[in-house]
């Protein structure tokens, strides 16, 4: 009999905005950010129908299948649903860890998408799923829509959007360094006022959450990140990044999350090409993609 496999990929995610509102009582911190997925960069998941439990293979990761968010995912569907298949996934890891992309949010997001779609499972309603989604991770949430979205909350209360980027062409550069997250948030709020970000052109971007950007009211979002503050000092390998693609023709240029990836744009195409081969030729990988 032959095992029935499920080929599904996993998106990159990058924050073109990203505001620390307050820590909250519970330790947590409020955030208002604006999420905006990149395709061209995601994992793929194997999935094999097979046995019981849940199973995970990933050569580049010597990971304990339990301390996978993918076995996370599964095992807390099933405790909510009773739907507990026998799942084998192989997992080719593209998006890289400690860098601000959602990574593995979106692999866990992409295991609840085919639980929940599954012929053989009750389903959960877009409410239930959600929160499941959330006691996984902040980000989880948003790689269950397909498409950017504002963010507030830890990142689960979803607001979809339009972000236009028409003739633009990103250049999502990743140096090779691991920013963690928790360090992040405890030097920004000890942080002393760094005069860094003054020195960094601003770029705006059209959104809009009301229907089509063409014919709704719309918001003009300044490409911003509150972490950038304390990362670029503590991280040169980010800040040179970023300087090197704004002096190589980027019209604007962020840090995703809470670092090491930058997400930059240019109006034009070559520009975008030397600039990412430029990143590769000294080390640091480089993904674009061209909107449309």
């Amino acid at each position: 009999m032959n095992k029935k496999t499920t080929t599904l990929t996993a998106p990159a995610k990058v924050n073109l905005y990203l505001k620390i509102v307050c820590k909250r009582e519970d330790g947590y911190h409020e955030l208002d950010t604006l999420f905006l997925p990149f395709p061209a960069l995601a994992d793929t998941l194997e999935i094999t129908e097979t046995g019981t439990g849940c199973t995970i293979h990933c050569p580049d990761f010597d990971l304990p299948a339990e301390d996978n968010l993918i076995y996370k995912a599964w095992d807390r569907y099933a405790d909510a649903t009773g739907f507990r298949p026998g799942l084998h996934v192989e997992l080719i890891k593209r998006t890289p860890t400690g860098a601000g992309l959602g990574g593995g949010s979106s692999d866990a997001a992409t295991m609840l998408r085919f639980l929940n779609g599954h012929p053989g499972s009750p389903g959960m309603e877009h409410g239930a799923l959600n929160a499941l989604a959330a006691k996984l991770g902040a980000d989880v949430p948003f790689f269950l829509l397909d498409g950017p979205a504002w963010a507030k909350g830890i990142g689960e209360i979803l607001t979809p959007c339009e972000v236009d980027l028409s003739g633009l062409t990103g250049v999502l550069a990743c140096p090779d360094v691991h920013v963690n997250t928790a360090w992040a948030y405890k030097a920004w709020s000890s942080r002393e006022r760094s005069d860094i970000l003054k020195k960094i052109p601003s770029f705006s971007l059209t959104t809009c959450t009301n229907g089509n950007i063409k014919t709704a009211s719309q918001t003009r979002v300044t490409l911003f990140n509150d972490f950038e503050e304390v990362v670029l000092p503590e991280f040169p390998a980010i800040r040179k990044t970023k300087e090197y693609l704004l002096k190589n023709g980027a019209c604007g240029a962020v840090m995703s999350g809470s670092g090491a990836s930058v997400i930059s744009f240019f109006r034009n195409d070559k520009e975008a090409e030397i600039a990412a081969a430029g990143l590769r030729a000294t080390g640091t990988a480089s993904v674009l993609h061209r909107f449309s």
